[in-house]
């Protein structure tokens, strides 16, 4: 009897660790939380077993109050817990794949959500039932146990609190579809928290078995219930932390990957959301651009597409609709009605299956590491394909911009100091059909200018626009919906950002960058599916190149005013790495005037100078940091040349430019597009020559890369 005892304490111990556990997702992550799940299912059937005696006594002899209170939360319990566990096991990626989507995804994923919260309530009425017998047992003096209850009264009020401040109530009564969690939150603290979260249940529960037990004067467990609970109301306005439900939330930088699931269901027609969206009736036109346009580039390759019916944002998603979502806002520039900026490739996927479950869409995409599956046919937002956006960008047009002329300062939100064609141009402006204007140096509020004909907002300028497909070569051969390019390493997105150039606004062109690239100019507007569905399923798998061992670097520069060296060296004064200086044969003019036209004209031709010298032992290397003064918003050809000579497959690459106010431009989609075999790091963009904090610019730069220890 003995041995069966304690292995009964150990088993209910096990089970309130784990459960512990098992609320600290953030901390555990999603394999580890599948597998406690399973190990608590196994815990739960064995308790069960244990206490089997119990079922056979339910209808048998008196119920008192406890009786009815204690048998009432041990049935919802076992239920709970039995909800919990087959919920979980039916979208389960990690310990029981072979059962994911045994009933709908969309369900059990909400379902699971509440009944786990339930579980953790009723865990906590469950133990505190059970401790004035074991409070019993211990012999307490009276004065002893009256302290010992004021205590606790104060803890489970902080409890109280921090089931709200952690939104805990959204859960238990499906209120929302996924959980926000903080990420960047102490382990420890996550776990301290959900054990004074449960001693607000456990504390209540205790209180009632003594209610109904009736021991002693009725009205003091009914004061300390009080008490906790006005505690943690008096907290609570404190220290509030209020969401879009009315209770407190503690929303962190990232959630509970709800978009992991993208049923294979076919699609509903949802015009009825009143999301503002706006259909865009399908159609076939040219894609890319003709040969005679100015500034095209050779990927820009005219074919005929044609496009089904779609539903589109008609503006760049908003700051206030990314947090309101996410709870999170990573831009820039902030302001709620400013376009979201500084987003990956993925943070935006995550972010359209984050509002398709809040809309009760099916999810567009699932996600398993850096595989990501588009359900063609699901309802859900979406990012639109790179067809989608050209098609939607033109509105019937077929010259560089959606005006059907050239854009200007009053017309969209770009480097309005040069617009388009002014690089042939540039010491005579008056033969521009746009003339040079206003330059804002920052994103804008959406839809400040005139919308094209089709009634959507700025897609030309504001912010780049991630779009779904891989970047590569267009296939010609295979024009209805096309997704892009099977494989790749870079992702496209379109439509140029408050810093490009206007050749970069052209409808036509296209930049590139790894899924997990972020920046200060590139956002997302989505879309989703509208009239006959798009059928099957297309994956992309990776799409961040992997870098070999190893941690021997390389500075390589282009330098032609000095900037771009003195950056150099100095990262080399800090680093003491070797260093390569680029010098194109023959060399550029010294004079300014006449650089800037050779600078023009090789970026026009897409020239590859040539360069003296090479780097005969490029294979040692593993990071290459390459430097270049940012020439009319693209790298100097010289360093086109470079990139061309060498493989740079498994090696790393992180740029440094100068510049004059256009930070890194166009550039970075430049090197990508040159060297799509290497890992981009995360660049440093300095003013000029970097003044008296290019030191410490210097020194961060290394540290964000992992060069440099923090001192």
């Amino acid at each position: 009897m003995m041995k069966q005892n304690n292995l009964r304490r150990v088993v209910d111990v096990g089970m309130t660790v784990l459960l512990l556990l098992q609320m600290a997702y953030q901390v555990m992550g999603e394999a580890t939380h599948e597998w406690l799940g399973m190990g608590m299912t196994a815990l739960v059937i064995v308790h069960q077993i244990h206490n089997r005696c119990w079922y056979g006594a339910m209808l048998k002899g008196k119920y008192t109050a406890y009786r009815v209170v204690s048998t009432c939360v041990n049935v919802l319990l076992l239920l709970s817990f039995a909800l919990t566990a087959f919920c979980g096991m039916a979208m389960s990626n990690y310990a029981v794949p072979f059962l994911y989507g045994i009933v709908r995804v969309s369900f059990v994923r909400v379902t699971h959500l509440s009944m786990s919260h339930w579980s953790f309530v009723l865990m906590g009425l469950h133990l505190g039932l059970h401790v004035p017998v074991m409070l019993h047992k211990l012999k307490l003096k009276d004065n002893v146990q009256r302290v010992l209850s004021v205590a606790c009264a104060g803890f489970a009020g902080v409890g109280l609190w921090l089931f709200f401040k952690n939104g805990m109530p959204n859960y238990l009564f499906f209120r929302v579809p996924f959980a926000f969690l903080d990420y960047e939150k102490a382990g420890a603290l996550v776990l301290l928290e959900n054990v004074v979260m449960l001693l607000f249940w456990a504390f209540v529960g205790c209180q009632t078995a003594v209610l109904c037990r009736k021991k002693g004067n009725p009205l003091l467990p009914v004061t300390l219930i009080l008490a906790a609970v006005v505690i943690g109301l008096i907290l609570n306005m404190i220290w509030p932390n209020q969401n879009d439900f009315g209770f407190n939330s503690g929303w962190g930088d990232a959630m509970e990957t709800p978009w992991q699931e993208a049923e294979p269901e076919p699609m509903v027609e949802s015009a009825s959301l009143e999301d503002g969206y706006i259909l865009i009736e399908g159609g076939t036109f040219q894609m890319g651009s003709p040969e005679d346009e100015n500034w095209r580039i050779d990927d820009e390759t005219p074919h005929e597409v044609m496009v089904a019916s779609f539903y589109i944002d008609p503006y760049e998603t908003t700051q206030a609709e990314w947090e309101a979502v996410m709870g999170t806002n990573p831009s820039t520039f902030t302001g709620e009605k400013l376009p979201v900026e500084n987003i990956s490739w993925l943070d935006a996927i995550q972010f359209a299956n984050a509002r398709s479950a809040a809309a009760g869409l099916t999810l567009a995409y699932q996600i398993d590491g850096e595989s990501v599956t588009w359900n063609r046919a699901a309802d859900g937002y979406r990012l639109p394909t790179e067809a989608e956006w050209e098609y939607a960008c033109r509105a019937g047009t077929a010259t560089p911009f959606n005006l059907e002329r050239s854009l200007d300062a009053n017309d969209a939100n770009f480097y309005g100091h040069y617009p388009y064609e002014i690089e042939e141009n540039y010491f005579d402006d008056s033969v521009l059909e746009a003339r040079p204007g206003q330059y804002r140096g920052e994103t804008v509020e959406v839809g400040g200018f005139t919308p094209n004909a089709w009634g959507l907002y700025d897609m030309h300028g504001n912010v780049n626009e991630w779009c779904w497909d891989w970047y590569g070569p267009y296939d010609t051969e295979n024009p209805d919906n096309p997704a892009g390019a099977e494989n790749g390493t870079r992702h496209v997105y379109r439509g140029g950002g408050w810093n490009d150039f206007g050749k970069n606004m052209r409808s036509a062109y296209r930049a590139a960058g790894q899924a997990d690239m972020r920046s200060y100019n590139l956002g997302v507007r989505l879309v989703r599916n509208a009239g006959q569905a798009l059928t099957g399923t297309a994956t992309v798998a990776g799409g961040i190149p992997t870098v070999s061992a190893g941690n021997k670097v390389l500075i390589v520069f282009f330098s032609w005013g000095g900037n771009t060296r003195g950056i150099a060296h100095e990262i080399q004064r800090q680093t003491g790495y070797d260093l390569f200086e680029i010098e194109p044969v023959p060399a550029y003019s010294d004079d300014y005037n006449t650089v800037l036209m050779e600078a023009q004209r090789d970026q026009h031709a897409q020239a590859r100078p040539e360069i003296a010298g090479r780097v005969e032992n490029i294979d040692e290397y593993d990071t290459i940091l390459l430097g270049y003064p940012n020439w009319w918003a693209s790298i100097p050809m010289p360093i086109a040349s470079f990139l061309e000579q060498y493989d740079f497959a498994g090696k790393r690459i992180i740029p440094f430019c100068s510049h004059g106010g256009g930070r890194f431009g166009q550039s970075l989609t430049a090197i990508a597009k040159l060297a799509p075999a290497s890992n981009m790091g995360q660049g440093l963009s300095i003013h000029y020559s970097g003044g008296s904090t290019l030191s410490d610019d210097v020194a961060a730069w290394l540290i964000e890369n992992h060069l440099k220890s923090e001192a």
